[in-house]
């Protein structure tokens, strides 16, 4: 990141005392105007859900595939894992997963005669 995108970033970041519920997506970076000139932008934003990605990119153009997940569906899974240790119960939204129960057992060892 340039200089002046460095600061620009550090200038935005300011504006937030503390990390948003669902993250920061925050883009920095000068953009050709359609008449030709150079004009800086700094754009931020709290997304609605949770975005599983952390990047930081230097490139000619802002990538924003990791923002397209906002747009899938909204839809909600619940899931349970069991195996000999114990069990966990979650949920799965996109790729956003959340543990609501987990517990551990202590079973005895299997001894064969």
């Amino acid at each position: 990141m340039p200089p002046r995108a460095i600061t620009s970033a550090q200038q935005r970041l300011k504006l937030y005392s503390k990390v948003p519920p669902h993250g920061l997506v925050l883009y920095t970076g000068t953009i050709l105007t359609d008449d030709g000139k150079e004009k800086k932008v700094t754009t931020d934003f709290e997304p609605f859900r949770p975005i599983n990605a952390s990047l930081y990119l230097c490139d000619n153009k802002f990538h924003t595939e990791a923002l397209n997940e906002l747009l899938e569906s909204n839809d909600k899974f619940g899931f349970i894992v069991m195996d000999g240790n114990g069990t966990l119960f979650g949920t799965l939204s996109g790729n956003t997963r959340e543990v609501l129960h987990k517990f551990s057992v202590d079973l005895p060892k299997k001894h064969g005669r």
